[in-house]
């Protein structure tokens, strides 16, 4: 779905312009993005938990040349969704 649909769908569902929804979601990703950069972990009840992990270095190999490359460390972010969106998405 992209963002356009998003929008357009929760415009519908709450009543609300669209103009709104979409200044609403562009800070949620704002503030969502400056918590995971800080290390705070996001919680949202019924939808999951948001949190940022910081991965070991390692040495990689690029699959063209075979060149041993390597890899920093950095922070993945991973999602966790709530039992209930787990069990709704798999019925």
């Amino acid at each position: 779905m992209k963002r356009k649909v998003l929008v357009e769908r929760i415009a519908r569902n709450t009543q609300q312009s669209p103009l709104f929804v979409q200044k609403v979601l562009r800070e949620f990703v704002k503030v969502l993005a400056e918590a995971l950069k800080n290390g705070e972990v996001i919680t949202i009840s019924g939808l999951g938990q948001f949190k940022a992990k910081l991965t070991k270095p390692k040495i990689g190999r690029n699959p063209k040349t075979g060149e041993v490359v390597p890899i920093p460390e950095r922070k993945k972010i991973s999602f966790r969704p709530t039992d209930w969106i787990r069990k709704y998405v798999n019925e």
